[in-house]
């Protein structure tokens, strides 16, 4: 005797309903794909673009370093410095530059010791501040004796070429006059 399998439904009954669950279920499992790769490719930029911003704010402090080592240098040569020269990245506040409005690469600022022409410094010098609480006396040679310092801000901008820009400041303190 052989074996015949039993037919319970009549194939014209059906209906096709599995294929269209299966078709659904591709259609669901496309879209959360389709998603997932569209948050990874963001977070991937996200991560990038914070990698290029470290990068120049890593840049930004060491040109705060090299400003200082700078002032040390003026501080350091006993003859006085001139702080009015055009163009050398030293200035006095009267000159009242706006870190936020010049031109960096067009003013000929003090980019000699920066890692590349977007790693640029400016040095202000701010003048002598008393210490608060502290008595001042000036000497005959125009010297300040006793509470005050001589401060100057150190000015640095980065630039990577993925559009990150930091500007960082820092205010150096010396007790010896430029």
């Amino acid at each position: 005797m052989k074996y015949q399998p039993v037919i319970t439904t009549n194939p014209s009954s059906q209906k096709g309903i599995s294929i269209l669950v299966a078709l659904v279920m591709l259609l669901v499992l496309t879209l959360i794909g389709v998603s997932s790769m569209n948050t990874a490719i963001v977070e991937l930029k996200m991560a990038g673009s914070m990698q290029q911003q470290g990068i120049a704010l890593n840049r930004a402090e060491e040109l705060l370093r090299v400003g200082e080592q700078g002032v040390d240098a003026i501080i350091a040569n006993p003859a006085a410095f001139d702080f009015a020269a055009a163009g050398d990245g030293y200035y006095v506040t009267a000159d009242a530059i706006d870190v936020h409005q010049i031109d960096w690469a067009a003013q000929g600022l003090n980019t000699t010791q920066g890692a590349n022409a977007n790693d640029v410094y400016v040095t202000e010098y701010l003048g002598a501040k008393p210490i608060p609480g502290e008595s001042v006396k000036v000497a005959a040679d125009g010297r300040i004796i006793g509470g005050a310092v001589h401060t100057f801000r150190i000015t640095t901008r980065s630039a990577t070429g993925k559009n990150a820009v930091r500007l960082v400041q820092s205010i150096y303190v010396s007790d010896d006059p430029p």
